[in-house]
């Protein structure tokens, strides 16, 4: 997936990004990991995002974007 398609509207204070692919339009959010340069789908659209990342799961410190997104 290149930059090009992406909208990047913050990051998780390490160095990994999240972003909107906005061509082709899409609705999901994905991460962009810095370290390996992959890109994996968090959540199914900005509402979802925000839901997952304003909720304390527990995971302290822990970086919960690295894993498949939670069933909602």
């Amino acid at each position: 997936m290149p930059f090009d398609s992406l909208l990047f509207f913050g990051d998780n204070g390490g160095g990994d990004q999240f972003a909107l692919v906005v061509a082709p339009e899409r609705d999901d959010v994905f991460v962009w990991d810095h370290e390996t340069d992959s890109r994996m789908r968090v959540a199914g659209g900005i509402d979802e995002y925000l839901r997952r990342a304003l909720t304390p799961d527990g995971d302290e410190g822990g970086d919960r974007w690295r894993y498949p997104p939670r069933a909602s």
